[in-house]
């Protein structure tokens, strides 16, 4: 007996349940569901990065099963996981995110088919970060340069989140009282952060800047999160910093030296905006030096 034919897309895989085959039209329209799903997250008030690849995640599930929500079996979910692991070859990390957008996405409309999909268990990286030294560097090559220096300042010295650092409004800099307000932070959390006085002086100096140009209102700084990331890569290249430096790289710079000069841990946590302090513990594991030195002082003499 011949075996069945499985019907299969342009790309040899197997087409998913429902699915529209090569060279037919869709028979069903994403657009609608995402934007919903979009409109949703924002009501939750969610934060814009999370909307965004939230919705990103909805537009690929969507549009690959072809079908609608309460049409999807678990079937359909296993499918799009194994695609998105063998043939988009997704990491842990990206894989982990995609479930949750997924789980979100079904719980959104009240369906419960995306409840038994497994995020795996993430990798536990030690961060990167730089040494003071290098730090230092990455604030001479923008000492000209008000709004970088200024945005270099407040991610060193305030460990602001980039979509943090974009959002912040000038009413949010309170510099009578040294104070930077963190409004809707990871996890929808508000937060107060201490402006020190390097940081201070580089934001008074980008602010008067902007007061000339008449900007007294507003963003603080109105630039996106992707040309700020392209900032600080190409002040690491000028700073001959070889490696990858990210805005969130500075942040775990901060974690980590106030870590290893004696900082209590938990006022790390308030200070980064961590939920736990556990996630802030990891940052225990980055410093070796004074790993050495607890060592050294503890060691037992057999």
């Amino acid at each position: 007996m011949a075996s069945a034919v499985v019907p299969r897309t342009r790309a040899g895989r197997p087409r998913p349940p429902g699915g529209a085959g090569a060279g037919e039209a869709p028979t069903f329209s994403v657009a609608p569901v995402v934007d919903r799903f979009t409109r949703l997250l924002q009501s939750q008030e969610r934060s814009p990065c999370t909307v965004k690849q939230y919705g990103h995640i909805a537009r690929m599930f969507l549009g690959y099963v072809q079908k609608p929500l309460e049409n999807v079996a678990p079937q359909d979910l296993n499918a799009f996981r194994e695609h998105l692991v063998l043939e988009r070859h997704y990491s842990k990390n990206s894989l982990y995110t995609t479930v949750r957008g997924l789980t979100c996405l079904f719980r959104s409309f009240g369906l419960a088919t995306a409840e038994q999909l497994e995020a795996p268990r993430r990798p536990a990286r030690l961060p990167h970060y730089l040494t003071e030294e290098e730090t230092h560097r990455l604030f001479a090559v923008v000492h000209d340069n008000p709004r970088d220096s200024a945005i270099l300042h407040v991610l060193a010295y305030c460990g602001l989140r980039v979509g943090e650092l974009c959002r912040l409004s000038v009413e949010d800099v309170d510099l009578a009282s040294n104070v930077l307000h963190v409004r809707s932070g990871k996890g929808d959390r508000d937060r107060e952060v201490i402006i020190e006085e390097k940081t201070r002086a580089a934001i008074d100096r980008y602010t008067t800047e902007r007061a000339l140009a008449g900007q007294t209102a507003g963003r603080l700084f109105p630039v996106s999160p992707v040309t700020v990331e392209r900032m600080v890569r190409s002040t690491a290249e000028a700073a001959l910093i070889n490696r990858r430096v990210t805005p969130h790289m500075l942040r775990h710079t901060l974690a980590t030296t106030l870590l290893s000069r004696g900082c209590d841990i938990r006022y790390i946590q308030k200070l980064l905006g961590h939920a736990s302090v556990a996630t802030t513990q990891i940052y225990t594991h980055v410093d070796t030096q004074a790993l050495r030195d607890a060592y050294s002082r503890a060691k037992p003499e057999y």
